[in-house]
This record gives C-alpha cells, sequence and structure tokens, in this order.
C-alpha cells in the first residue's frame, strides 16, 4: 500500500537556528541568548573556546567578530566576510557596522588559516591597527584579533600588534607568565 501526500504545503513559522558559518545576508548573525546565559569572554582563552569550534577546519578564510557589552558578555557572533583560501576581507565599514546595530562597546576579531597555520601575517597585523584606530573613532574598542589555525590559535594582542592601551584591553589581556603557573595546556593555547 501506498501512502498519499497531501498537496497543502503547511510552511513552517518556526525560526530555523542561525549559524556563523552561513554568508547569507539573511542568516549572517548568531545570537547567543538572554545576558545571564551568554558566555564572559574576558581572555583571549575565552574568546579562543567561543571561535575555535567554528572556525578551525573551514576551507576559505571566514572573518568573524564577537561583539561585546560593556561587560564584556557576549552580545552577538557575526560573520563580517567569507573569503578564499588566503584571504578575505576586513573593511572597517564591514567590521563596525554589526557592531554599532547591536550596540557592542568591544569587539574581539578573528579570522581562520586554512593552511591550519595560525601564524599571523604582516597584513594581519595591518588591518589589525587600522581596525584599532577606527574603534577609538566609533567608540568601539578592540580587544584582540585572534588567528585560527588547526588546533591553534595566536592572539595578536599578546603579540603587541594593537596599539590601543586603555583598562579594558590590558584587562581582556593575560600576562604569559599567569598561563604558565596555571600549567594550561599550551597546545591549545595561545601562542
Amino acid at each position: 500500500m501506498v501512502a498519499q501526500m497531501s498537496d497543502t504545503v503547511v510552511p513552517d513559522t518556526s525560526e530555523p537556528p542561525v549559524c556563523p558559518h552561513c554568508a547569507g545576508e539573511g542568516v549572517r548573525l548568531y545570537r547567543p541568548g538572554a545576558p545571564e546565559d551568554r558566555p564572559e569572554i574576558t581572555s583571549p582563552e575565552a574568546a579562543a573556546e567561543v571561535l575555535l569550534p567554528v572556525l578551525d577546519g573551514l576551507d576559505r578564510e571566514h572573518c568573524l567578530t564577537l561583539n561585546l557589552d560593556t561587560k564584556h558578555r557576549l552580545v552577538a557572533t557575526t560573520t563580517v566576510s567569507v573569503g578564499s583560501v588566503d584571504h578575505t576581507f576586513m573593511s572597517p565599514r564591514e567590521v563596525f557596522r554589526d557592531a554599532l546595530l547591536h550596540g557592542a562597546s568591544a569587539l574581539v576579531i578573528a579570522h581562520n588559516h586554512p593552511s591550519g597555520d595560525a601564524e599571523p601575517s604582516r597584513d594581519d597585523q595591518l588591518i589589525t591597527r587600522r581596525l584599532v584606530r577606527a574603534g577609538e573613532l566609533v567608540g568601539i574598542e578592540i580587544l584582540d584579533h585572534i588567528v585560527i589555525g588547526h588546533e591553534r590559535w595566536v592572539s595578536l594582542a599578546r603579540r603587541g600588534a594593537l596599539t590601543n592601551d586603555s583598562a579594558l584591553a590590558a584587562d581582556f589581556q593575560l600576562d604569559a607568565a599567569d598561563l604558565r603557573r596555571s600549567g594550561s595546556d599550551q597546545s591549545r593555547r595561545g601562542l
């Protein structure tokens, strides 16, 4: 016996979950829930914990931002751009557009290297400085730019690529000596 299907199509009115992997304009935002449930991004490790599962293993470079409130709680994760195997577009206009719409006070910028090598390029350092200067103009602080490789990451703030000396940025950064004292596994930690 063959079951007969109805010709009537009932639209699905529930909103599908939105994924930061999706590059389409209609699905560019991922919102992680109520303020009390949002993770606090208070260190490069905390940022990398959110970013590594999203960016590791992708075949093209993706630029994402973690949009943070004044208490450095995650407001939204946005996909800024999806590029090619060796570059992606990180224009200040694109980076800060969603941050302004979300009322973000601070940002962590991140992108991946599909080669698996997390070592930042000279261009990565230059664009980071440019974005920091743009953030100062619009009042949104860049706390870090994290480059994700295969199960590894590098914090450009720790490498001194950020020129912003504000108290919030200083609080965000952890001293490398603190990491050694805590006995952290360096294979998955910032370099």
